[in-house]
């Protein structure tokens, strides 16, 4: 009977479990596989980082144009908006005391961009012929003033038009009565080298671009 019993009984041998780990050859391989993953996310992850930042920085820009736009209406006048770069800093401001950019009062609206971007110049920023063909009226031979330097910055005029700035007796004026006026602004990202612009139309029209090959797109 004891007999009949052991052998209907599991055989504890028979239920062993045995818990081996990962062999050297293994161990490896998960390894390759995961720094192969890295190498092509890692770079996909920070290039999508650096655009985010460099998109933002001419949102942002274009906001604070739509203030100094907005304000001028409202308060019948005109305001400029000025860049301020010292080292790595570098700011953008609507100058609401009009003190010709010479400094920031407390209420001036103002932006900080990413110390990864920066403002170019008009002359140095590429394929400019495609932008200004897709934002200013066909077939026009306007003259765009880059925006970005103290000697031009960009202003509204009190009906919401960019115009340019005009020394008279007594003080200066926006000579909106000069013509149309049309303002752009370069950025470029000092790690992928990707370009934004953010452009004034004469008509007073605020727009982003983004450089993709040689065609500028809108945000």
């Amino acid at each position: 009977m004891n007999k009949r019993i052991s052998q209907m009984g599991e055989d504890p041998s028979r239920n062993r479990k045995f818990k081996a780990g990962f062999t050297l050859l293994e161990l490896m391989m998960v390894v390759t596989i995961v720094i192969i993953v890295a190498g092509v996310s890692v770079p996909k992850f920070l290039s999508f980082i650096y655009n985010a930042r460099l998109q933002g920085a001419g949102s942002d820009f274009a906001g604070l144009l739509q203030q100094a736009r907005i304000r001028a209406v409202q308060d019948d006048t005109y305001y400029s908006t000025y860049f301020i770069t010292s080292g790595t800093i570098r700011e953008a401001y609507v100058d609401l005391k009009r003190n010709g950019g010479t400094g920031v009062d407390t209420l001036d609206p103002m932006i900080t961009v990413n110390k990864e971007v920066t403002p170019v110049a008009a002359s140095s920023a590429p394929d400019t012929s495609n932008l200004s063909g897709q934002f200013l009226p066909a077939g026009s031979t306007l003259t765009v003033n880059d925006g970005n330097t103290s000697t031009t910055p960009i202003i509204f005029s009190p009906r919401g038009l960019p115009c340019a700035s005009l020394s008279v007796t007594g003080g200066t004026i926006c000579n909106s009565a000069g013509g149309a006026t049309a303002f752009w602004v370069f950025f470029q990202d000092s790690h992928t080298h990707a370009y934004q612009a953010v452009t004034i139309s004469p008509a007073g029209r605020v727009q982003n671009w983004t450089l993709q090959g040689t065609t500028w797109v809108k945000d």
